[in-house]
């Protein structure tokens, strides 16, 4: 098992599930920087807004920053 996922679950069951003011501030920690990840997670670049002749349709390009190693790896695993 990693070490991350052993204090996790500490945290949630000494500090959550527990009366320790410590591991609850490590749970909430952790659940803080998830909220934040999920909030503001990737966005899009855009490249490109280009306009077609006739009829007036709009086309975007838009791409992503290349993934790093690390979420490469927790995206398959």
């Amino acid at each position: 098992m990693r070490p991350t996922m052993v204090i996790r679950a500490q945290a949630f069951r000494k500090g959550l599930l527990g009366n320790n003011p410590f591991w609850r501030a490590i749970a909430m920690a952790l659940i803080g920087k998830r909220i934040v990840k999920r909030l503001f997670g990737r966005e899009p670049e855009i490249i490109e807004i280009a306009t077609m002749k006739g009829g007036g349709h709009r086309m975007e390009i838009r791409t992503y920053a290349p993934e790093s190693r690390r979420a490469r790896r927790r995206a398959t695993g």
